[in-house]
């Protein structure tokens, strides 16, 4: 490989890296945002709990139920899309990885081929 052509192996290496990044980024805010909704479920949860014991006639009605199988039926909804998100993540961080290693490894090329030059022109002008 020549110096020319390494400049331009490495705008591609970061140019795949940027673009498996791009792509993850929006499952990452999806991860975020789901994880952000269990969470505000679960502040709910508690909240749910400690006014059943405050309003009267909360189990009697059975509102205690119907709440309790919404709570339910969404958390069982929000953990199945928070598992198809985390699934696509790892997908997608195997993707990064590789193309983080191609990077780095371009990048470690143009190094040794520079520490080389250096020392060919170093020879050169010093004769040694």
């Amino acid at each position: 490989m020549t110096h020319t052509q390494l400049p331009d192996l490495e705008k591609v290496t970061n140019a795949a890296f940027q673009k498996q990044f791009q792509a993850l980024r929006p499952i990452l805010e999806a991860e975020a945002r789901i994880k952000q909704q269990l969470a505000r479920l679960d502040g709910q949860l508690r909240q749910a709990r400690q006014d059943s014991t405050k309003v009267e006639g909360y189990q009697v009605s059975g509102t205690d139920v119907l709440w309790n199988s919404w709570e339910s039926a969404t958390r069982r909804q929000l953990n199945l899309q928070l598992a198809r998100t985390r699934a696509q993540k790892l997908a997608g961080m195997e993707a990064l990885r590789t193309a983080f290693g191609r990077k780095q490894a371009v990048e470690t090329l143009r190094k040794k081929v520079q520490q080389a030059n250096r020392k060919a022109n170093a020879k050169k002008h010093f004769g040694a």
